[in-house]
């Protein structure tokens, strides 16, 4: 099994985290982003590959969803202190 496959549980650590778990039974891959606020409220996004899906289109993909959570939290913040993007 390739390594973009396996399991990988989420580091501790601020800005964007990341976890990875698979399921043998279905062949689903499933990558789960996790982002806190300000507050240390988190925010998650999930996403679901099969093992068929190319690295190329599964990166980009991650990539894009990234890029949301990331911006879904610091929309939260700005808005705490009162600053319009």
């Amino acid at each position: 099994m390739s390594k973009h496959l396996t399991r990988r549980a989420p580091k501790r650590k601020r800005g964007l985290c990341w976890g990875r778990t698979s399921d043998e039974s279905t062949s689903v891959v499933r990558w789960q982003l996790f982002r806190r606020d300000h507050r240390g409220a988190l925010h998650t996004s999930t996403l679901q590959f099969t093992y068929a899906e190319p690295r190329a289109y599964i990166a980009q993909r991650l990539r894009n969803a990234r890029r949301k959570l990331r911006d879904r939290v610091d929309e939260i913040d700005l808005a705490a202190m009162g600053v319009t993007a």
